[in-house]
Parts: structure tokens; sequence; C-alpha cells
């Protein structure tokens, strides 16, 4: 009965489940910002003058993070080719996937931020 007590119970089950919640929250954040600074790091290397634009495409795929060429396109405002080599190189680079397998309208994802996710929702699972 809620009056004889039981509620405390309840009420100490349901704060251990916040602060499990709060604590994988936090830890998926910190891992965002390890991988944001990783790629950008990656991207400033690599990507020589295009550099620029590619850390304005890494910061939309935080927002966006699947894409495809007319996106990226429309984003940097440069032509279709220019847009196209860009997604190729940050694809060399590992920060993006092409995921349709097709020639055309191709879809990108950053995989490695969307994995950020799948793990932190399988922590504490039962195996």
């Amino acid at each position: 009965m809620r009056d004889a007590g039981g509620w405390e119970e309840w009420l100490a089950f349901f704060l251990r489940g916040v602060a499990d919640v709060g604590g994988q929250a936090t830890e998926t954040a910190r891992r965002i910002l390890a991988l944001r600074e990783q790629d950008r790091q990656v991207i400033t290397a690599k990507l020589g003058r295009a550099a620029g634009n590619g850390h304005r495409i890494h910061e939309y795929l935080f927002d966006r993070p699947i894409v495809s060429v007319k996106e990226v396109q429309g984003l940097i405002g440069t032509t279709y080719p220019a847009a196209n080599e860009i997604v190729a190189r940050l694809a060399q680079e590992d920060i993006l996937h092409e995921i349709t397998g097709r020639a055309r309208h191709r879809r990108f994802r950053y995989d490695r931020y969307v994995n950020l996710f799948d793990e932190s929702g399988s922590q504490g699972a039962a195996p």
C-alpha cells in the first residue's frame, strides 16, 4: 500500500534509474567530444585547402549524420563535382561511409558517430 511506505522503495528504484541514465548520457557526450576533436584534426591535416569546407560538413553531420552529395553541394555552395570530391575524401579518411551500394543517388553516413548511440544504449543490457 502506498500509505504504508512502499513508495520509498519505488522512489529509490526510480532515482537509481535516473542516475544510471545520466551516467550513460555523460559518457556518450564525452565520446562525442573526443570523436569530434579526433576528426577535426584529421580534416585539418589531410584535406588541405578543402579543410574549411570539410569542417563545415563535419559540423553538419552531428545534426544530420546521413547525407547525399547533393546536400553537401548545397551546404558548401559549390559544384556537384567539387562536393563529390570532398565527400570522397571524407570517405577516404573513414569519416563518411557510403551506405546505398549504388552508383547514383548515394547516401553517406557518419558511422562512428551513429555507433556511439548504439554503444551507449547497449551498455548495461543483459548478454
